[in-house]
């Protein structure tokens, strides 16, 4: 594997867990600058630092990347990788717009280059577990979904792109997928009303806060993504018979974590404690985007790239539509 930028999130995204893959070497990185590139091949034992990205897409050795730069970089380096023949892990959003998803269909459509956005969550199983849960309707039928994912970003360096909307920053952008994603498996369809609303008062008029609502197969969802507001990362799932909360649901981003939910009943008051064993999104995540390299998992690989292509679209109306509201 070669990385293509060095982000703060590579340690924690793709160096620590590739420690725990048997067949999988990070063999190369490049950056901006090829001194940052040696900076952290240096400090995380990275075989080769490249002068430029373009030189490590077209190095031989080198059978996939994990991308990482600002969101607005994304279309440019998937369909450079794609042209390269390379296999691409790249961070999500997978990019800006519909029209940029159709470009990379486009461009793979002949090559069967896998490609998988970094929607680290949706590799765990407590997803499937409340999917489980709503389908078997042992809580009655499932009503309303709020989801919070409010963080305090620590980098306050004034060049991020995040700080800026044109480089495709914003909250929005940075957290709606997982609002999305989950949405997706939950409802097994996409949104069929959907609204949002920022005040746009962030940095460079940036969202800083954003509030959307969708609604699809009779599930109404609200939705929160803040940079300002004090951290809440939550899942609340309100049944007729039971309200359900997934709590901290970020937390297995930083490492091999237990997610745990509570489901309240409704009828007698009653709270069941549910967690699973210790897990991280990201090695979770790896392992998978390596199964799908070599040809397993063809069935899931295929969801996985539809539901991508479905959000980035919805995601685009939403935010547009927020311009408006």
């Amino acid at each position: 594997m070669g990385i293509i930028g060095c982000s703060t999130i590579l340690p924690r995204a793709i160096i620590g867990p590739a420690k725990e893959m048997d067949n999988l070497c990070i063999y190369g990185i490049a950056s901006r600058t090829k001194a940052k590139a040696q900076e952290y091949a240096e400090k995380y034992k990275i075989e080769r630092a490249f002068d430029s990205y373009e030189e490590l897409l077209n190095c031989p050795d080198i059978d996939c990347v994990y991308i990482a730069l600002a969101n607005d970089l994304h279309i440019e380096w998937v369909l450079k990788a794609i042209n390269a023949n390379k296999h691409i892990l790249i961070e999500k959003p997978i990019c800006l717009t519909k029209d940029e998803f159709d470009l990379i269909f486009k461009q793979n459509e002949n090559k069967n280059i896998k490609i998988l956005e970094g929607v680290a969550i949706q590799h765990h199983p407590w997803q499937l577990a409340i999917k489980d849960m709503v389908e078997s309707g042992k809580y009655g039928k499932l009503k309303e979904i709020k989801t919070d994912t409010c963080i305090v970003l620590k980098d306050n360096n004034e060049n991020n792109y995040r700080r800026f909307p044109e480089r495709g920053g914003g909250a929005f952008y940075d957290l709606g997928c997982y609002w999305l994603q989950f949405l997706q498996l939950i409802t097994g369809a996409n949104p069929e009303v959907y609204n949002g609303f920022s005040k746009f008062d962030g940095p460079n008029n940036c969202d800083w806060t954003f509030n959307a609502s969708a609604e699809g197969a009779g599930i109404k969802s609200n939705f929160t993504a803040s940079f300002e507001l004090p951290y809440k990362v939550e899942q609340l799932l309100e049944f007729e018979k039971a309200t359900v909360k997934v709590h901290d649901f970020f937390r297995a981003c930083l490492g091999n974590y237990k997610i745990k939910f509570s489901i309240e009943n409704k009828e007698d008051g009653l709270i069941e404690n549910c967690s699973f064993d210790a897990q991280n999104y990201y090695a979770n995540q790896l392992r998978t985007f390596l199964d799908i390299i070599n040809g397993d998992k063809e069935e899931s690989y295929n969801m996985y790239l539809r539901q991508s292509y479905d959000r980035v679209n919805i995601m685009e109306k939403i935010y547009k539509r927020s311009k408006f509201n």
